[in-house]
Formats: structure tokens, C-alpha cells, sequence
């Protein structure tokens, strides 16, 4: 099977925390041209753009607190204005986890919930009507196994089942536009033993659903837990 993204324009939302840095790598080590968000600090999105262009990779650096419509419609223009197109977006960022009920106030419980949906919605929001327009597009959400088993907390587990929630509502509404929407479900990082293999396993799904081996793959929530979830 010969998986490949050539001229294909990707956006990952969080590159550099969480999942991002290995789905940056992959997605260009199949020939996207990756646009690299970071909210804040561009320093690990400098050394991510590095390893893809010494593979021979494509890679760009978008600064974007992502707080707004407005600094989504920024983050998109900035693609749109290099490529002309997006094709992927992958909305990813590292996620808190492990708080008990009781550690938990309710300033963070707003906070936590507000962060893991908000930015997914504003970056939906902002490429969805471009993805429309060129009649194609694809959309990966990364949630948590914990939205279905309760592990990580129960901010955690909440935020990502609005999160899984949402992904069928933009599934439903669009599938009738080319453009699907997934859920990729990878447990907590910090309840894995081997981190780097469920990275890659997440890395090579979101490559995997991107091109046309996943065409018949939309609204759907993907577990990646290693068979946890089934007892």
C-alpha cells in the first residue's frame, strides 16, 4: 500500500504538544506541506520545521492564540496564502489529565472544557467553508479513550465527549460537501507505558484516514487504546 499526500496543504492545530509532533512528521514524510500551529512559542515548532525539511519535507510555522473567530480566520488566511488550498486540518492539543472531583475548582473545570472544544470549533469553523468551496477536505479530531472509559479525569472525559459530539454534528452537516470528520480516540498520554508507540499508531491513522484509503471512513470515533476499553 503506497500512502502518500503529495500537494496536499495539512494543518495541525497544538503541533507541538501532545500528538502533534509525530503528526507533523508523518504527514509530511507522505508529502504534505505541514503547517506547524503553536499558540505561544514558536521554539519547538522551529525544531519540528527542521527534522521535516532535512527529510526533504514541506513545513510552515503558524504563531496563533486561536482564541477567536478572528485568529482563526488569521491561522487559515496564513495557509490559504501559501498554498492557496487546505485539505487536512488535524486539531490537536495537549489536554490536562488525572484531576479528582475534588481537585478540581470551578474556574479550571470552565477552563479545561473551554480550551479542548473552543479551539476545535474556531478552527473547524474557519476551514470548513474554505474545504466547502474546493468541494473536498478532511478533518481529525484528536479526543481521548477517556471519553468513553472515564480515564483522565473528569474534565478530561468531558471535554473530549463534546468533543466526539461535535465531530458527528460536523460529520452530518457536511457529508454531503466532500469533506469528512473523525475522531481518533488515544488514551491519556501520562496512563501509557510506551508513549512513543501509541504516538506513532495516532500519527499513522491520521495519514492513513487523509488520503483515499479512508474515503468511506466519516463520523466516526476511532478507538486507539489497545483494546482497553473492551475488558
Amino acid at each position: 500500500m503506497h500512502v502518500q499526500l503529495h500537494q496536499k496543504a495539512a494543518l495541525v492545530t497544538g503541533s507541538t504538544d501532545g500528538f502533534g509532533e509525530a503528526i507533523c512528521l508523518a504527514l509530511a514524510r507522505a508529502g504534505a506541506h505541514v503547517f506547524l500551529h503553536t499558540f505561544h512559542d514558536e521554539s519547538k515548532a522551529k525544531t519540528i520545521r527542521e527534522d521535516i525539511q532535512k527529510m526533504g519535507g514541506q513545513a510552515s510555522i503558524i504563531q496563533n492564540p486561536l482564541e477567536t473567530p478572528r485568529d482563526a480566520t488569521r491561522m487559515l488566511r496564513q495557509v490559504i496564502d501559501t498554498c492557496g488550498k487546505l485539505d487536512i486540518l488535524v486539531n490537536q492539543a495537549e489536554q490536562g489529565a488525572d484531576a479528582e472531583l475534588d481537585d478540581v475548582s470551578p474556574d479550571e473545570w470552565v477552563d479545561e472544557v473551554e480550551s479542548a472544544v473552543n479551539t476545535v470549533f474556531l478552527s473547524s469553523q474557519a476551514a470548513v467553508w474554505h474545504m466547502v468551496d474546493q468541494k473536498q477536505g478532511c478533518i481529525i479530531n484528536i479526543s481521548s479513550s477517556g471519553s468513553i472509559t472515564g480515564d483522565g479525569g473528569i474534565s478530561h472525559a468531558t471535554s473530549n465527549s463534546m468533543l466526539n459530539a461535535m465531530t458527528k454534528g460536523l460529520a452530518r452537516e457536511f457529508k454531503d460537501k466532500g469533506i469528512r470528520v473523525l475522531a481518533l480516540l488515544p488514551p491519556p498520554l501520562d496512563l501509557v507505558p510506551d508513549t512513543e508507540q501509541i504516538k506513532e499508531t495516532v500519527a499513522h491513522m491520521t495519514v492513513f484516514l487523509s488520503t483515499s484509503y479512508g474515503a468511506f471512513t466519516d463520523g466516526a470515533a476511532i478507538m486507539l487504546d489497545g483494546g482497553e476499553s473492551a475488558g
